[in-house]
Formats: C-alpha cells, structure tokens, sequence
C-alpha cells in the first residue's frame, strides 16, 4: 500500500505521466530555466514527461525499487532525501514536491536544503494533502478531543506529519522562502466507499465542502502552494 495506492503502482505510470505532462506546463509558467528537480519522485513518471518537454530532470527517491523502475524509463535518481543527494547551490530552477513533505522526517531540514539547491529566479513547487483541515475531519478531530478520545489509525504510517495551513506556510517561510501563492482544494467525496452512519455522514459534509472550499479557498484538505528562495 503507497499512500492510497492499492495494488502495482508501477502500473499507474500511464495516468501519472498525463499528470506528469500537466505539470511540466506548470512548471514552465513558474521560471525561464528548464532544470527540475522532483523530491520523492518514486518511479520517475512526472520527471520523464517533463523530460518529453525539454526539462533537464533529477530525482531525489528514497525507495530504492521505485528508483530502479525510473531509470529504465531513463530518468536519473539518487536514492535517499533530499540532503543525501549532496546538490551544488542553486544548481536547480524548479523544484517539485508532491505528496512528499508529509512523508519525509524533517520537513524543515528538507526545506531548507530546497532553498540552498534553489537557482535565483527559481520557484519551489508544492502540493499536498491538509488531512486535518477539512469540515468534517475538524469536527470529528474536535469532538474526539471534548470527550478524551484519541484516534489511531489502524495501517502502515505513510503520513508522518499532518499540516494545516497557517503552520505549513509558517514552516516554508522559515526555512528561507518567500510564499508567493498558496491555494486551497477539496476533495469530492465517494459515497460507494462510506460504510455506516457515521462515514455517510462525514461524507455528506465532504460534499458541502467541495463549493465552500471553491467560493472561499478555506476547509481545504488538499493544497497547491509555490514559494522562491
């Protein structure tokens, strides 16, 4: 299990690398230079459809299967974090993290490191979940608290961090970022997927959620932010 992922992930690549050409024009609205650098780029689907547009890509991966499975694809990785993979300053225009800070163990360090291996000019590219941010989650979260319960989550620990805006900003622009733009998202919720009142309930919110979220850019549990060094 990947972070959602059931099953052989490497088998996604096809819509990953749609996503990956999405991206690649995202990219290239952000800066003049053509050097990404994506951190967890588990099996190198967005860096080889950038590629595909005229990037100059590295990975950075700390799986060492899903670094073996983007270099047949032809995509360079070193296998580690970030401050393993011992980058020259500003050697990099964008640098791309998606769905990935959440998972790594300091997202501080991570960061800070991003903002050395940055290029003057260049954008730090993010995107992510807000697990804890959404309406339901809040009130579910909230009322656990008033009532001395605590939740577990009974699976593999992918994520271990879980940011909520204020502190997510807070914690880019500490390590030597200027935010430059940050968007909140919501999720539309599966009803197929829910089981039992509580679950259909929570679903429900999720579904009044979506238009809040697009009308007032708050109560998001996904978001898109990019910053410069």
């Amino acid at each position: 299990m990947r972070c959602g992922h059931v099953g052989d992930y490497f088998a996604e690549r096809p819509a990953l690398l749609e996503d990956g050409t999405r991206l690649s024009a995202w990219f290239a609205s952000l800066t003049q230079g053509r050097r990404l650098l994506e951190v967890g780029c588990a099996s190198g689907a967005v860096l080889e459809a950038a590629a595909r547009s005229g990037w100059s890509v590295l990975g950075v991966e700390y799986s060492p299967d899903a670094a073996r499975e983007a270099k047949v694809h032809g995509v360079p990785v070193r296998v580690g974090g970030l401050e393993d993979a011992h980058l020259e300053d500003a050697s990099q225009d964008v640098i791309f993290l998606g769905d990935v800070l959440e998972h790594v163990p300091d997202p501080s360090a991570t960061l800070r490191e991003a903002s050395r291996v940055l290029a003057p000019e260049g954008a730090l590219a993010l995107r992510g979940p807000l697990t804890t941010n959404s309406i339901a989650r809040r009130l579910g979260l909230g009322a656990m608290e008033a009532f001395g319960k605590r939740l577990s989550l009974r699976e593999p620990p992918y994520h271990l961090w879980e940011f909520e805006p204020d502190t997510l900003v807070k914690l880019v622009r500490a390590a030597g970022f200027e935010v430059e733009s940050f968007r909140q998202s919501k999720t539309p919720p599966s009803f197929a997927k829910r089981k039992g009142p509580g679950a259909l309930a929570a679903a429900a919110l999720d579904a009044l959620n979506v238009p809040w979220t697009n009308l007032t850019g708050t109560a998001g549990d996904r978001c898109t932010l990019v910053a410069r060094a």
